[in-house]
């Protein structure tokens, strides 16, 4: 394995990690300024966003030839590639052009052609941002379009050492998933109604003060609505015997 050898999966982790980074940095400053005038922040938004930038990209590249994403996963770009030209380069590819975009968008929506220029642009970059993917996945060097156009490569800080993955967090979402899907599998089969009716006749917490009158039926029953024999016998729990229809009748509501 080559002393500077960076491997895929931690060059596209390090991207990651630094745009969840400028995504919490921003969710911090507006939390900061959410106090300010109704309109003073939509109004500043590009030069809010510019100065967060321009402090990530000056303490990060400026200072340590890496992102902090780069940083956390201890990668970081060739030094002798960083001179003062591409570092200048590196700025305006990354910070100042996403605050011309956020200018024109923001303060020029009335120029249509600006904003045509724009979309085609975006569209171009995306194209272009997918070619340089599969190109990277084959090569594995220079992930983001930015390092292939200024030719940039990554170093590993700690050379050939290999990256170490701890597996308590993925054990523990396996376990959880097992017993979710148990979860998912036995609810649906069980009867809480008969689990209910068991819970109360063994507690003893049914309803009702008094105890309901067992009813002898014979062939002289009848029907305490029809008077006439009873037919599919229910009773209400008050000692009279109805039929299915005749109870189904009273208790029915109205159309």
């Amino acid at each position: 394995m080559k002393a500077n050898f960076v491997p895929r999966v931690n060059q596209l982790d390090s991207i990651q990690l630094d745009n969840e980074i400028v995504n919490i940095l921003k969710e911090q400053v507006y939390s900061v300024l959410r106090n300010l005038p109704p309109g003073l922040l939509s109004r500043f938004q590009p030069e809010i966003n510019l100065l967060t930038s321009s402090a990530l990209w000056n303490f990060s590249i400026r200072k340590k030839y890496a992102t902090f994403g780069q940083q956390m996963l201890s990668i970081s770009y060739e030094r002798e590639q960083l001179g003062t030209g591409k570092l200048k380069a590196h700025y305006a590819l990354t910070v100042a052009l996403g605050y011309l975009k956020e200018l024109v968008q923001f303060r020029l929506t009335g120029v249509t052609f600006l904003q045509r220029m724009i979309t085609i642009v975006e569209n171009c970059l995306t194209c272009l941002n997918f070619i340089n993917f599969f190109r990277f996945l084959r090569t594995g060097r220079k992930p983001s379009l930015v390092d292939y156009v200024l030719r940039l490569d990554h170093r590993s800080i700690d050379g050939a050492k290999r990256r170490t993955i701890g597996y308590s967090y993925m054990t523990r979402e396996l376990i959880w998933a097992g017993f979710m899907e148990l979860l998912g599998f036995t609810v649906p089969i069980v009867n809480y109604h008969a689990l209910k009716r068991r819970l109360r006749n063994l507690l003893k917490l049914e309803s009702g003060a008094q105890e309901v009158k067992k009813i002898q039926l014979d062939t002289g029953s009848r029907c305490a609505y029809c008077n006439e024999r009873v037919t599919l016998p229910h009773h209400m729990g008050c000692g009279h015997v109805f039929c299915y229809y005749c109870l189904q009748h009273v208790t029915a509501p109205p159309f």
